[in-house]
């Protein structure tokens, strides 16, 4: 499995929380655990993890992100280990709708970090996410570091 940063896992779990009885999400999606969505088709009504269990599929999940997030072409220009954390917590929370996030992806690529970060709260997924997430994930990108 890919080496997961121990910062990386501690704000994923921070933001997403984790609920070991199968939920709707606010977009109206089967989720469980640590924000692991679920096949769609099925109800999942009633179904419960151990702690153990979601555990495990956070930590799947959070390798899968830094998988995907490290064959973006903009990886390259994250020059920061706050900022590679950034988009891999990105890439756990949206997928691959971080994919349509063009002008963000761009402004990371070319090093402009104030543009950046101003594509990232003007988006919609801030609403999603709300202003804490997307506050800190968008001034990891700004700043490179993480506030002490």
């Amino acid at each position: 499995m890919t080496a997961i940063d121990p910062r990386l896992s501690l704000d994923i779990s921070n933001a997403e929380g984790c609920k070991l009885t199968a939920y709707k999400d606010t977009r109206g999606l089967w989720t469980l655990g640590w924000g692991h969505l679920l096949d769609q088709t099925k109800d999942w009504t009633g179904t419960t993890w151990t702690q153990q269990y979601a555990d495990s599929i956070r930590d799947q999940d959070i390798a899968s992100a830094i998988q995907y997030a490290q064959a973006l072409q903009e990886y390259p220009y994250l020059d920061t280990p706050c900022r590679q954390n950034a988009v891999c917590e990105l890439v756990f929370n949206m997928r691959k709708k971080w994919n349509g996030f063009v002008k963000c992806r761009a402004a990371i690529a070319r090093g402009d970090w104030q543009a950046a970060h101003d594509q990232l709260l003007a988006s919609e997924w801030k609403n999603e996410v709300g202003p804490t997430r997307s506050a800190r994930i968008a001034n990891y990108l700004l700043t490179g570091q993480y506030p002490t």
